[in-house]
């Protein structure tokens, strides 16, 4: 049996004026990220106003931004701080992950 993984190498950059599925994808993560971050105990990561349009516009951008720098506060070492510009490229994917996995598990 193979096993494939999924690298932030392969998943696309996405930033202010992208839409598609993709973006829906992004979307869904950030929300997943904020209900699983109400939990009682677990800090909250990102606002509650995500919506599933499918357009990485000026409020998504926001959203990003703010999971950037709550993820670089919220994740401490051996973490590493991730750039907060907006924009989901590598290590952001990476980080969207991460965060997915430590609030699920």
């Amino acid at each position: 049996m193979t096993v494939s993984t999924m690298t932030g190498s392969t998943l696309p950059t996405l930033k202010n004026g992208d839409s598609g599925d993709a973006v829906r994808f992004l979307e869904q993560l950030l929300s997943s990220i904020y209900w699983f971050g109400l939990q009682q105990g677990r800090p909250s990561l990102i606002t509650s106003n995500v919506k599933f349009d499918a357009q990485y516009d000026n409020q998504c951008q926001q959203i990003v931004t703010e999971f950037q720098e709550n993820y670089n506060a919220t994740f401490p070492f051996p973490s590493p701080d991730i750039t907060v510009d907006g924009v989901v490229g590598p290590e952001t994917w990476k980080a969207l992950g991460d965060a997915i996995f430590k609030y699920t598990y």
